[in-house]
């Protein structure tokens, strides 16, 4: 039931991003917009989801169970997020600038809704 209406929840914010993504790309010169500036939201609403599809089983099992379990997904996806910044950077360093910026401010708002997620879920328990 909880997941059902997280990915629910999850589905429509990753679809508002994606519409102020496309309102962003229409109003901001083309040397800003990143070349894969459409696959971001794809790539974090499946790692969202990922994460907490793992973590959701993980918070019926008793506390440090879940702690741990929570602090080996953030590791997990630091470690695959910041290698996939060094790639890229360093495979197109002319477009590593609009990237760079573009995959902090998606970072920064997917984060935010999965912190909330989860406080409200570990609330309730």
């Amino acid at each position: 039931m909880q997941s059902r209406r997280y990915i629910r929840q999850l589905t429509a914010y990753a679809t508002l991003l994606f519409l102020l993504q496309l309102l962003f790309v229409w109003l901001v010169p083309g040397r800003f917009v990143s070349d894969v500036f459409f696959w971001f939201v794809p790539f974090f609403y499946l790692l969202s989801l990922l994460s907490w599809m793992f973590l959701s089983r993980k918070i019926k099992s008793k506390p440090p169970g879940f702690s741990s379990a929570f602090l080996s997904v953030t590791l997990i996806r630091f470690m695959l997020y910041a290698g996939l910044l060094l790639f890229y950077s360093f495979s197109f360093p002319d477009d590593a600038i609009p990237f760079i910026i573009t995959f902090f401010i998606f970072y920064f708002f997917f984060t935010m809704h999965e912190v909330f997620s989860v406080y409200n879920l570990l609330r309730r328990k």
